[in-house]
């Protein structure tokens, strides 16, 4: 009899966690068009260049970070890498990476696309240019931010 109200259990609690995914999917998604910059707003952003948005850093990353913390930049490069970031309880994440699209520096941006976005990455191209808006996360062990929140813009 214990086994049978185990058992019931588990599938009760399975088919809980199948939906778990797609209500994440909504969740993120509706935090993105609450939080990411409007389409008139992200039309008028400036577009940097790689080379342009990493010179900051490059004098200075912690001063740079301050200025930039928070801020939504739209970027324009090559992507060179894209990748995904497997994490807890079957999330996961795309890392996508930029280099500049004149070779005016070796740094390169990366932007994390939650598993929601993932029209977004499929939209990119390894070798091909792209133009990205993301919003500036703090520095971690790294000279560069990490770029979260992104949309890819045409």
């Amino acid at each position: 009899m214990r086994s049978g109200i185990r058992l019931v259990n588990l599938i009760i609690i399975s088919s809980l966690l199948s939906g778990c995914e797609t209500a994440a999917d909504a969740f993120f998604s509706a935090g993105d068009r609450l939080f990411q910059p409007g389409e008139s707003s992200a039309a008028s952003m400036p577009t940097l260049s790689v080379a342009d948005f990493v010179a900051p850093y490059t004098l200075n990353p912690v001063k740079a970070n301050k200025d930039y913390l928070g801020e939504w930049v739209k970027l324009r490069g090559v992507v060179i890498d894209i990748r995904k970031i497997n994490g807890i309880s079957n999330a996961y994440s795309y890392l996508v990476s930029l280099k500049d699209e004149n070779n005016k520096t070796n740094n390169v941006i990366q932007f994390q696309f939650g598993s929601h976005n993932s029209t977004n990455v499929d939209s990119l191209q390894i070798g091909r240019s792209a133009t990205i808006i993301g919003q500036v996360h703090a520095l971690g062990e790294a000279p560069l931010p990490l770029l979260q929140n992104p949309k890819v813009v045409q």
